[in-house]
């Protein structure tokens, strides 16, 4: 088999295209904010919500770890 025209491995995506990271951070607020007003009311619904941010932001801290560039001090 010829691998002349064979490109795996050798293309990476760019996740900064792929993954818009200000979406990702936006989505981590309002999951934030969601998760605080649903306290009271709804336990099991608050702790999905900040499971799931949680999860986003270790996805948004790889993503700013990959690409130093747009590295947030404030986050």
């Amino acid at each position: 088999m010829n691998t002349h025209f064979c490109k795996v491995g050798r293309i990476r995506p760019n996740l900064g295209k792929v993954l818009n990271l200000k979406e990702l951070e936006s989505t981590y607020l309002n999951f934030i904010e969601e998760a605080y007003n649903v306290t009271q009311t709804d336990s099991g619904l608050s702790d999905f919500l900040y499971h799931e941010a949680s999860k986003l932001k270790k996805r948004i801290l790889s993503l700013k770890r990959s690409n130093p560039n747009t590295l947030d001090a404030a986050f």
